[in-house]
């Protein structure tokens, strides 16, 4: 079945198909990864980040042209600890083929395979996002719309990098602006301080690496807050304040 999924992608070479999802929003989906970490979809949307989907086979034959294109990509995004979170979803491979990839080229973002245990299945994965064809490289924005269908032929890691920046720059900028905040002291270990020029209301929560919310409250007013954070292990965290995102480290 993979020696024939790969001929159809030389096939595509040959005649310069573009593939592509065929939606204009995302669909959430609950999965366990290669690491049999839960991975949530709208998790991560929902703390401000824009999602990367990678659907690929790792020994396709347009890897060695596309698949270190990726792995830059996700490093100058700093490992999806910045603007972009990187997820691949392979339905032809299984975790030993998984962990080569990873390891070919050295990346350490969630991928969900055929034989993942628990939650949606790569391949019912494929199908809610119509994608038959492979490589399919698709970018989400936190409100759920489908900023690119696909990116293909994936030539550099440049290219991939300016049309995520070309298509995250329609993105709302007023609305960014509006929400802007500060948090301090960074890196932290018993509390924070959240202070904006703005007045009122905010709702904060706090995600961990994997997309899981691990603290959730409302705060009285923006301009002032202190939120404990003693009971969080050290790490990265995400603290998403009404939508905009900044990066924690608890030590």
């Amino acid at each position: 079945m993979k020696k024939i999924l790969s001929l159809i992608v030389v096939l595509m070479l040959c005649f310069n198909i573009k593939a592509q999802t065929s939606l204009t929003e995302a669909v959430n989906f609950i999965a366990n990864d290669d690491q049999d970490s839960r991975f949530e979809l709208f998790e991560v949307l929902d703390r401000g980040q824009c999602v990367f989907m990678y659907f690929f086979f790792s020994d396709a034959s347009t890897s060695p042209v596309f698949d270190p294109c990726v792995a830059e990509a996700y490093h100058h995004y700093d490992d999806n600890q910045k603007e972009v979170f990187f997820v691949g979803v392979a339905p032809g491979d299984d975790s030993l083929t998984v962990n080569n990839w990873k390891n070919t080229y050295n990346v350490d973002f969630p991928v969900i395979h055929a034989l993942a245990k628990g939650g949606t299945n790569a391949h019912d994965i494929c199908s809610a996002y119509g994608v038959e064809w492979f490589s399919t490289a698709v970018l989400i924005a936190p409100d759920r719309k489908i900023l690119i269908d696909n990116i293909w032929p994936i030539n550099s890691s440049q290219q991939l990098i300016d049309e995520f920046e070309a298509a995250m720059a329609t993105i709302d900028v007023a609305e960014i602006k509006d929400n802007e905040y500060s948090i301090y002291p960074n890196p932290a270990s018993a509390e924070i301080n959240i202070t904006s020029q703005l007045n009122g209301e905010a709702d904060v929560k706090i995600y961990d690496m994997s997309g899981r919310c691990v603290k959730e409250t409302r705060i009285s007013n923006i301009n002032n807050a202190t939120i404990n954070i003693s009971d969080l292990d050290k790490g990265v965290y995400f603290v998403n304040v009404n939508g905009k995102v900044e990066k924690l480290v608890v030590e």
